[in-house]
């Protein structure tokens, strides 16, 4: 129902015409609930605020490095992410691009504002409080008439144990098409909310967030807290940190046991410090300003790889975790996502041995020098301690593949041992995994990450032509978003490596795309939260369309219809 007609309607409701009134009953009894506490809607005029005393931080630190994470997978849709107490106080809003920050400074939505719905009426956070459900409201289904230009969807998080309402997530934006999607994607950040809760309730993990709460009572800069099982709380000041930032921190957690150490983030040089929680269930890592005399540099930092969106962010944590463990590991994905470089911790090129303390050892090779010799030089290198990466595990024949898991299962493994496979979705990487009693890491395609686009676009340009600008045009941008990337980021690099070798300089217009680019329709932000709502879907259905239509609370004819407009593979 569009908004002119529930406008008509919620005017005959307020005049008493009750006869006719065909809205939702919980959006009638959300109209009633709100003329009671306040009277017509033009009384409310203005969203209330509370001062900052009054505000939970320690809900607000534990819950801003996943709120982080979601908000970066909303940039270009227009979406924006807030997090809300139990009363209705907006603790923290995040926003990807700035139509987003646009719309929450519209209807005075910031921190310390209460929505209530006794205080502001019907709305996507004090409603969803007051029914205890997912809702969405759009445009005139808002009781106040300030709300008439937008949609929020919004939905309780409750503690996993006692099932009690502690916080409220919303989805909120201006009017904008599909946005039935919103509701099956905030009940998934829910979800992934409610998990961390139950993440931290456990005893090593209550140890780290009272060490984190104590550092950020102490310190006034960033603070972030590493638990187990990956773990990650930052304080406020830490809301800043890009999520390569986190990661460049993460590593160091994982290689270093304390101390004070320089390193490079996006922003500089910083100076941080690293100190171990005593029970042994992580560390904490404070972040200092202006101070470089004292601490032990590591030198200069080689270039990190790029990337921020969550899927990457994600696997990018799982490799680190696992570079500290004997057992092998799959790193799996289609081809050219860069599963090398993530094994490596950064960019890998052809012909490049890597870093002096990792083995790469090509598959390629067994046909070059025979199968025994092949395996001989494994069993030697994994003696030795330092992290072995066999590249290219799935070109192997059956037999090959067999001799290596034994020779796997028989050796006492000094270091880590990762082998990279191009397989066609998760579910494949978890049976190959499986097989060779490993762990498995899947690392999400470049269609599925187009949030890095800019940043890879331009670490690609300076590889090609150092110092020189080539910048894409903002339509150009949203061909390169739309379009499917089958090569991933070596498709990518020819692209740049294309245009810089035919001397393009300055702007890249749409015209200088290569065809197949060029026919790509640019996606526009709905549809792009749309296509990564899907895939997210099906990933976590194995690639079963009607499971991920259940997932969606979609029909399997719009799935199939949406998958076949986006094309969507099942993989």
């Amino acid at each position: 129902m569009s908004t002119g007609p529930v406008n008509a309607l919620k005017d005959e409701w307020l005049t008493g015409n009750t006869d006719r009134i065909d809205v939702a009953p919980a959006l009638l009894r959300s109209w009633e609930r709100s003329r009671e506490a306040l009277g017509v809607p033009t009384n409310v005029r203005e969203v209330p605020h509370v001062a900052e005393d009054e505000l939970d931080q320690h809900l607000l630190d534990l819950f801003q490095a996943p709120m982080s994470r979601f908000s970066a997978d909303l940039s270009g849709t227009g979406v924006g992410l807030l997090l809300a107490d139990a009363q209705g106080r907006i603790l923290g809003r995040w926003a990807a691009d700035h139509d987003a920050w646009r719309h929450f400074d519209r209807v005075g939505t910031d921190r310390g504002a209460v929505l209530d719905e006794s205080l502001v009426g019907t709305n996507g956070v004090g409603t969803a409080l007051a029914t205890g459900s997912c809702v969405q409201i759009t445009g005139a289904e808002h009781y106040a008439d300030m709300y008439s230009d937008a949609v929020c969807t919004g939905t309780p998080i409750r503690h996993p144990l006692t099932q009690k309402i502690v916080a409220v997530v919303t989805l909120s934006s201006g009017i904008i098409e599909g946005r039935s999607l919103l509701r099956p994607m905030v009940k998934t950040v829910a979800d992934q909310l409610q998990q961390h809760l139950l993440d931290v309730a456990s005893p090593q993990a209550r140890a780290v967030f009272q060490a984190f709460v104590d550092a950020s009572k102490a310190k006034a800069g960033a603070v972030v807290g590493f638990g187990p099982q990956g773990l990650i709380m930052q304080s406020q000041g830490a809301a800043r940190l890009s999520s390569a930032d986190v990661a460049v921190l993460g590593e160091l957690v994982q290689r270093q046991s304390g101390g004070r150490f320089i390193i490079e983030l996006s922003g500089g040089l910083t100076e941080v410090r690293l100190a171990p929680v005593e029970t042994g269930a992580g560390a904490i890592v404070s972040l200092q300003r202006g101070r470089t005399s004292t601490s032990t540099a590591l030198g200069p930092a080689r270039t990190q790889l790029i990337g921020r969106s969550p899927d990457w962010m994600a696997a990018l944590h799982a490799v680190a975790r696992r570079r500290e463990a004997t057992r092998p590991v799959v790193i799996a994905g289609e081809a050219g996502v860069g599963k090398t470089s993530l094994a490596l911790g950064l960019p890998f090129r052809s012909g490049d041995p890597g870093p002096g303390a990792h083995i790469v050892i090509d598959t390629v090779e067994r046909t070059l020098i025979g199968g025994k010799r092949w395996l001989r030089n494994i069993a030697e290198r994994l003696q030795g301690g330092a992290p072995v990466i066999v590249k290219g595990f799935d070109a192997l024949d059956p037999a090959a593949r067999l001799a290596l898991a034994g020779l796997l299962e028989m050796s006492v493994l000094k270091g880590p041992v990762m082998l990279t496979a191009t397989l066609r979705s998760a579910a494949e990487a978890e049976e190959t995994a499986v097989g060779l009693g490993a762990s498995h890491v899947w690392v999400p395609p470049l269609r599925e990450r187009t949030a890095d686009l800019p940043a890879l676009w331009r670490y690609f340009t300076d590889r090609a032509m150092p110092g020189v600008g080539l910048e894409p045009h903002a339509e150009t941008l949203g061909l390169l978003t739309g379009y499917q990337w089958p090569r991933n980021l070596k498709e990518l690099h020819n692209v740049v490596e294309g245009l810089a070798l035919a001397g393009k300089r300055g702007y890249v217009l749409p015209s200088d795309l290569p065809e197949r680019i060029q026919g790509s329709r640019a996606l526009t932000m709905i549809e792009r939260a749309e296509l990564e709502a899907i895939s997210r879907a099906l990933r976590e259905a194995d690639g079963n369309r009607s499971r991920a239509a259940e997932i969606l609370g979609l029909s399997r004819a719009t799935i199939y219809r949406k998958m076949k407009a986006y094309k969507i593979t099942d993989s």
